[in-house]
């Protein structure tokens, strides 16, 4: 049998039974040695939720169109076990080596040994399990699609069903134990009771979107980190997803939008989908990358919250660093679905937990409320394990076009080909990278040719599925093709100091960025690839760039400045743009970036009298210029202003911070995270050491 199959495993989720060999697994007997598989048409009895006992659930398993067979479904390990062997595993795998001592390496040494010896026995009893029921091994099946079905009769489930099983494993035990063994791909699915308003519309399904070279995939990108972890434990670089989303971007063109909520707060998600709502925007896919938690809620239950930034109201915020805020699970799931979001990828840990049951699966949560694909992690994660799942995963959903449930199977398989290696070893964890889908998908999914490029149109062509031959016209850029980075380029790699670069940013809407000098900073050079990264995701359409000594030649008492330059968005398509909609409109108006601003605010005082009547004159003009900018800003809402400079937090707050805005530092965050705001440091040519945070931020 050449041809792919499918095999679904079914289960109506209810209390998992005891298993009848606890007793056997209490005393002494490995658990992952059990390979008997019993029929029956009984439906799971009560069990006693103790940790040495095996759970067991009544499945039913069907081949492609064969009959169902219904079998006892054995769970390998124990709840204790998942403790001690699964959880201790993948916390180690996040370890620093360095901070443990020779006899403390040795014993995490000996436990990884053991604990991979132990997932290989957990793996060899599904795999024997199924393959008892099914004869797959015995039947010459070569490629499966292993469909694990969850049935919910009602919206309120709280006991564990097999979706609590590492099913993900399977996929790795193929060819490496026998030839005859079947290479598996795994996809959970669950069922929800049919209800009016329970699943919405989507306007239009991804996969007609990535058939039809006219169209656009819409992909809205929420970043936050928690500022606040220091040395080992600081948070990994912002740019897990936003990289590889503009890796791809960069290849797509026009045929993808994708835009960044700033700051990654839960408010500002809520403000952003209804903004782009009410300009008929819906977005295919929406990716979260911050922290996932498992807390008791006001009621004392067990359920999964996301932590997005905290939004703060201008002024009133005087912290040095980005605080953070916990949004709970449910109201982020009602909020996606009411704005008809198709599909969904975390990359935070534990967005998939459900040792005891779906209550603390937040997939689960958001199929509940009509999400029909996503993609999350079953336990805690290692930043390098998502970093290559979601490159390879966007590369072959949206470049290569193939189904959501495919692109995580080949996600899981690059994390195999590369595996994890922090401690000197290679920690087998791609099965922590899960796919989830509300409804089944066909057994012959197969991937779609690659996306054809924006700008090539020919008589061979066709704008959708159908047949219809579109007239042939002259190559043509499409709308925002013209932003596309270099060939020589990559996309900005953002980091966490350019990330509490944007909070800042959006929270005040003036900031100051110094390099204090520093030869080796580039700080120009930043932001220049930031304005660029900010143009391509639609934050503005306009930025200007002005020199200080503009602002001080006169009061300006109009709305336009004197800039040096303008950069926009795109605003035409050529002969396509017939074909498409309107530019979609920016997010904010402007970026207002002023240089050398230093000398003409604070001149100093030179031998000439008359050089320092003028530049007092200088001075007044900037100061008074700059105070009108910032009052249209702040009335306004839809702009900002960002100096840039080298001048230290005290100086800002001697001469400019009276224009309520912050003080940022280019320097990239170390193993100490707040170091660089309480340290002291001595600036060039200047006898007296100053802080770099005066005291109001409340950090010293």
């Amino acid at each position: 049998m050449d041809a792919p199959v499918v095999v679904c495993i079914r289960s109506h989720n209810g209390r998992p039974q005891q298993n009848q060999n606890a007793e056997d697994a209490a005393n002494g007997h490995s658990a992952g040695t059990s390979t008997s598989i019993h029929t029956s048409n009984q439906a799971p009895t009560t069990a006693h939720k103790t940790t040495g006992t095996h759970r067991q659930w009544s499945v039913s398993m069907t081949i492609n169109d064969i009959p169902p067979k219904t079998a006892i479904l054995h769970d390998p390990f124990t709840l204790h076990q998942y403790e001690t062997i699964f959880d201790r595993y993948l916390r180690d795998s996040d370890r620093p080596r360095w901070r443990l001592s020779l006899d403390e390496e040795a014993c995490t040494t000996d436990h990884q040994t053991r604990a991979e010896h132990a997932i290989e026995r957990y793996t060899d009893s599904l795999w024997q399990q199924l393959d008892a029921a099914l004869k797959l091994e015995s039947s010459g099946v070569s490629d499966c699609q292993l469909l694990i079905v969850e049935h919910h009769e009602t919206n309120h489930t709280s006991d564990a069903g097999i979706h609590c099983l590492a099913w993900e494993l399977l996929e790795a035990s193929a060819a490496a134990k026998t030839p005859r063994r079947p290479r598996l791909r795994i996809t959970r699915v669950s069922d929800f009771p049919s209800r009016p308003g329970t699943i919405f519309k989507v306007p239009q399904p991804l996969s007609t979107v990535k058939k039809d070279s006219a169209c656009a995939v819409r992909v809205l990108l929420v970043v936050a980190r928690d500022f606040s972890r220091t040395g080992d434990e600081r948070d990994p670089e912002p740019d897990l997803a936003q990289f590889p989303l503009m890796s791809v971007q960069r290849r797509l063109r026009s045929r993808m939008l994708l835009e960044v909520v700033r700051p990654g707060s839960r408010e500002e998600l809520e403000a952003h989908l209804a903004l782009r709502a009410r300009q008929g925007i819906v977005f295919h896919l929406v990716h979260f990358d911050l922290h996932g938690r498992v807390m008791r809620d006001e009621h004392g239950k067990m359920v999964p919250w996301l932590l997005f930034a905290k939004r703060h109201i201008g002024a009133h915020h005087k912290h040095g660093v980005p605080e953070t805020h916990l949004a709970k699970a449910e109201s982020v799931a009602r909020l996606l679905a009411q704005h008809k979001v198709e599909n969904v990828v975390l990359n935070a840990c534990l967005s998939a937990y459900n040792r005891n049951g779906p209550d603390t699966n937040l997939a689960h949560v958001l199929l509940k409320h009509g999400i029909r694909h996503v993609s999350a992690i079953w336990y805690y994660v290692y930043w390098q394990t998502v970093s290559t799942y979601l490159e390879t995963f966007y590369t072959e959903l949206l470049v290569k076009g193939v189904e959501f449930h495919v692109a995580a199977q080949r996600g899981r398989e690059a994390i195999r080909r590369r595996p994890t290696n922090r401690t000197g070893r290679e920690y087998q964890d791609f099965f922590l990278c899960v796919n989830y889908a509300r409804e089944g998908h066909r057994s012959d999914s197969m991937a779609r040719e690659p996306s054809p490029p924006a700008s090539v149109r020919s008589q061979d062509s066709s704008t959708s599925n159908s047949s219809v031959k579109a007239k042939w016209m002259p190559s043509t850029p499409r709308l925002g093709d013209g932003l596309v980075a270099l060939p020589g380029e990559e996309p900005l790699r953002m980091q966490l100091h350019l990330l509490e670069l944007e909070y800042k940013l959006m929270t005040f809407r003036i900031v100051y960025a110094s390099d204090l000098r520093r030869a080796d900073s580039r700080l120009w050079h930043t932001i220049d690839r930031m304005v660029g990264m900010w143009l391509m995701t639609n934050l503005m359409d306009e930025v200007y760039i002005y020199r200080g000594k503009d602002l001080g030649k006169r009061p300006i008492h109009s709305d336009n400045l004197p800039y040096r330059e303008k950069r926009t968005r795109p605003s035409s398509g050529g002969y396509l743009q017939l074909r498409l909609p309107r530019p979609i409109r920016p997010l904010r108006k402007a970026l207002h970036i002023i240089r050398d601003i230093d000398t003409v605010i604070d001149p100093g005082v030179q031998a000439d009298e008359v050089q320092n009547r003028r530049s007092d004159e200088r001075r007044r003009n900037a100061e008074a210029n700059l105070e009108l900018l910032a009052r249209r800003l702040h009335s306004a809402g839809d702009s900002y202003l960002l100096f840039v400079g080298s001048q230290d937090a005290q100086w800002w707050q001697t001469y400019l911070e009276h224009l309520n805005g912050q003080w940022w530092l280019h320097m990239p965050w170390g193993f100490t995270v707040h170091s660089r705001y309480n340290r002291e440091m001595r600036l060039p040519h200047e006898g007296a050491r100053r802080s770099l945070t005066p005291s109001p931020l409340g950090l010293r």
